[in-house]
């Protein structure tokens, strides 16, 4: 069944949505991701493409909170050094918080932020659409290494 489009210079927006208004706010974010806070907006951006930190996000969205030795293991294939990183970068962003029980032995736990759970929820769609989309991305990467191999 073919899917409604409707054009817009050389774009392809689907049905249903209204087109200008996918585009205003598309040359919006371009606008906004183009300031003097760019850097942060790209780190933050970042993290929505980051396996570990996708990973920390969604398991302190699931269970919360967590001891370190707790997300690694739920983690596979992440390395402590790694995942120390991923979280003190999520930290410093707001996106979970790190409570220091100050305990012998060492006793910390982290939990997700609002703004973390925010960024989990707004994730989702995209994570779908990706998923779904997968086999269709795997082609397109076969038929460019095929036309790079011809030319």
């Amino acid at each position: 069944m073919p899917v409604d489009r409707q054009k817009v210079g050389t774009s392809v927006i689907p049905g249903g949505l209204d087109a200008q208004e996918v585009v205003r706010r598309s040359e919006a974010a371009c606008a906004a991701l183009s300031d003097d806070e760019d850097g942060l907006k790209r780190d933050i951006l970042g993290h929505a493409g980051n396996r570990w930190s996708l990973g920390v996000v969604h398991a302190l969205g699931v269970s919360s909170p967590l001891r370190h030795a707790e997300l690694r293991r739920r983690l596979h294939g992440v390395t402590q050094r790694m995942l120390t990183h991923t979280l003190r970068q999520l930290e410093q962003d707001g996106l979970i918080t790190r409570h220091d029980y100050r305990e012998k032995p060492l006793r910390v736990e982290y939990s997700l932020t609002d703004l973390g759970m925010g960024l989990l929820v707004q994730m989702i769609p995209l994570w779908t659409w990706v998923i779904k989309n997968s086999e269709a991305f795997s082609a397109a990467r076969n038929r460019y290494l095929d036309r790079q191999s011809d030319g």
